[in-house]
């Protein structure tokens, strides 16, 4: 499994601290930690849909589809992982 390009733990850290500093929401679609939470969450259902595929014979990979996650302080999009079965 590939690691997205797209997310740095530097460049986070250092827009985190500036986001804490402008005293910016930690949630939600501009959150300070929505980029970090995202990444973790994309992440994990990788892992988890590649742990599946080793038991399932025949079913495979079937592209990524976006998401809306909606919580109590506010939403953003997030990339799941599809296989072929579901």
């Amino acid at each position: 499994m590939k690691d997205k390009p797209d997310f740095s733990y530097e460049d986070f850290e250092r827009e985190a601290i500036k986001g804490l500093y402008e005293k910016k929401n930690f949630m939600g679609e501009n959150g300070v930690f929505t980029p970090l939470i995202k990444h973790f969450l994309e992440k994990a259902l990788a892992l988890e849909l590649e742990q599946h595929l080793k038991h399932e014979g025949g079913n495979k990979r079937n592209g990524l589809t976006t998401k809306t996650v909606k919580s109590s302080t506010g939403e953003f999009e997030l990339t799941t992982p599809r296989d072929r079965n579901n």
